[in-house]
């Protein structure tokens, strides 16, 4: 039996458009406090409705920083949780709705799968999960618990996409039919050894790489094409074949310098996605839409175009008035605080004041476990078409056949 007809189990308690009962203060348990944990702590303690409950680290020092960021904002001093046990311990807590993740790659499957049985709701940074295996577990949790678990994929909360998603819902690019995503970082430096033999950037990340081969961090890219696309909500991932190029540098620093893959949907629509951070190139997500009435790119620099004069190309201020044109309500509302907390990280205030929102308001969360282990799965799935020479390898259908159920993507509101 092939990966795409593989069902797990026999469920019928899908979380898809899942709903849970409002919460109106949503008390939070942050497991890994380092340099992204401890600025969501920060930014929760600036969201109507969030509570800081309890924080857990490896590392000491990072637990008095998060717990100087609580009484810094006026919140109670927050429970503090340390060494292998005491993720599981705050996780057991009674008191608390929500278990926040920002710890290493692979960790992420196992805290977020216990939570989860635990009753509580997950979010947990990108990948969510490095194996098809683990991505199985966290959708078995989910439904089982019927419990919320969103990945924080903050790409999709950029203004330049968000507006183009609203184009796409209105139909001004037509029917899509192609897209590509990236994630092009020039982070030589930050990978590579020193003179005195340390990395500027998370070691756990370059020791994966050295001994895996395939797109290790494909969310960022993909993400905000995917909602677009409409994926496990009227189309899904159906296949990818994927390469990567020989390896430079030092083999113990990474394995495969470039990895560019490409999926076939089950609507016959392609997606080019590639992964890149050991070449001297400018940063890239790509982020590009080619549809039967239209045409948008965002880099290297913004573009659009429409028929019929599609050599026509909208660039600079043309373009950005079209982004202003169709901004998306979240950019009015939570921007402004966004940049003036986070700086040019504010789209990370707008997606957890969105998590926050949903959660108080009873409201389907605007990414589910589905997207997050379809956007994950691809870590294993790239790293096994590569291995096989590019061959094509089945993505697996997390839904269970309910891919079609909903036709298109869309942000829930309260009434």
């Amino acid at each position: 039996m092939s990966a795409a007809e593989f069902v797990r189990g026999n469920h019928n308690n899908r979380v898809l458009r899942l709903r849970c009962a409002p919460i109106d203060e949503v008390c939070i348990g942050f497991i890994g406090v380092g340099a992204r944990g401890v600025r969501a702590v920060e930014r929760m303690m600036n969201i109507e409705g969030a509570k800081v409950v309890a924080v857990c680290d490896f590392i000491q020092s990072n637990l008095d920083g998060a717990r100087a960021i609580v009484e810094k904002y006026g919140g109670s001093r927050p429970a503090t949780y340390i060494g292998e046990g005491g993720w599981k311990e705050l996780c057991e807590r009674e008191d608390i709705n929500l278990i926040y993740i920002s710890t290493d790659w692979v960790s992420h499957a196992d805290i977020a799968t216990y939570a989860l049985e635990r009753g509580k709701h997950v979010a947990l940074e990108v990948p969510a999960a490095m194996s098809v295996e683990d991505c199985w577990r966290l959708v078995d949790a989910a439904e089982k618990a019927q419990r919320h678990c969103m990945m924080l994929e903050n790409c999709c909360y950029d203004e330049f996409e968000l507006a183009t998603l609203n184009m796409v819902q209105q139909g001004l690019f037509g029917d899509l039919m192609h897209a590509e995503a990236s994630y092009i970082h020039d982070l030589r430096e930050r990978i590579s050894l020193n003179d005195n033999g340390h990395r500027l950037w998370r070691n756990w990340q370059v020791e994966y790489m050295a001994t895996h081969i395939g797109n290790f961090y494909p969310t960022h890219g993909l993400g905000p094409v995917a909602l677009a696309l409409g994926i496990h909500r009227g189309d899904r991932m159906k296949s990818i074949v994927s390469v990567s190029s020989r390896t430079i540098g030092k083999p113990e620093e990474f394995c495969g310098t470039m990895n560019s893959s490409i999926i076939k949907t089950e609507r016959g629509r392609t997606i080019l996605l590639q992964h890149g951070i050991a070449l001297p190139r400018p940063y890239s997500r790509s982020f590009l839409l080619s549809g039967t009435k239209g045409y948008v790119q965002k880099y290297p620099a913004p573009y659009m175009a429409f028929a019929p004069d599609t050599t026509d190309l909208l660039s600079g201020e043309r373009c950005a008035a079209l982004v202003e044109e169709h901004k998306h309500p979240f950019i009015e509302q939570y921007k402004a605080r966004g940049e003036e907390l986070c700086g040019k990280r504010w789209i990370d205030y707008v997606m957890d004041s969105r998590l926050i929102y949903c959660l108080r308001n009873g409201l389907p969360l605007d990414m589910d476990v589905y997207d997050a282990v379809e956007w994950s799965s691809l870590v294993e799935l790239t790293e096994q078409s590569a291995l096989a020479g590019g061959a094509p390898v089945e993505i697996p259908d997390f839904t269970r056949g309910e891919w079609d159920r909903k036709q298109g993507f869309e942000f829930a509101f309260a009434e």
